[in-house]
């Protein structure tokens, strides 16, 4: 990849995170991540592995999901331009991931082995504000979607997805919005009907 290329990426990427990074900063980031393209449907993680590898998504969108007991495809999170891929709990505690992460598009994405990462990161405040940012980011959408199946019906859920998301829908399978609003795809086909939403 040439360096024009590389280095679109990473603006892309800073600025879906409205990032404020000095050139230092991008320079360590630069020595560390390389890009890497991930075809529609392939895996960055797979359920058994060990989660080593951070990713930043350029372009795509990502899911986690694992396999329950009845061999049952579920869905738990979305991931799209700007977000984090790795297992934060199978790396903080260095035991096998649970769940796998799939590209649902064709996707670039900027890689690195965390430990690196958490190198470069160390000592230096503004990618440790950067780091945190994201952290943030993805556990607050993890904490908002277990709330919302205490807290929402399953119409609820589905509105507040579009509302939040709103070009998401387009870009996902029906099956996989299904799984993640916990219902299957023939009541989402009746609440958009109900909503009079055409995909």
């Amino acid at each position: 990849m040439n360096d024009n290329l590389y280095n679109d990426l990473w603006l892309k990427l800073l600025k879906n995170n409205s990032a404020n990074i000095d050139e230092k900063s991008i320079f360590l980031l630069r020595d560390i991540f390389q890009p890497r393209t991930l075809k529609k449907e392939m895996h960055f993680l797979e359920a058994g592995e060990r989660s080593t590898e951070m990713g930043f998504i350029s372009k795509g969108v990502f899911r986690s999901y694992y396999i329950d007991k009845a061999g049952n495809d579920i869905t738990k999170y979305f991931y799209m331009e700007g977000g984090i891929l790795f297992s934060y709990e199978a790396h903080l505690f260095q035991k096998e991931a649970e769940y796998y992460i799939q590209a649902l598009e064709d996707s670039e994405i900027l890689v690195a082995k965390i430990s690196d990462f958490e190198k470069v990161v160390e000592g230096n405040y503004n990618l440790l504000l950067f780091y945190k940012k994201m952290i943030d980011k993805t556990l607050v959408m993890k904490e908002e979607h277990a709330s919302s199946f205490k807290l929402l019906n399953s119409v609820e859920r589905y509105k507040k997805f579009i509302s939040k998301y709103p070009a998401l829908e387009r870009r996902i399978k029906q099956c996989y919005l299904a799984s993640y609003l916990g219902i299957t795809p023939v009541s989402l086909s009746r609440i958009r009907k109900k909503l009079n939403i055409n995909k």
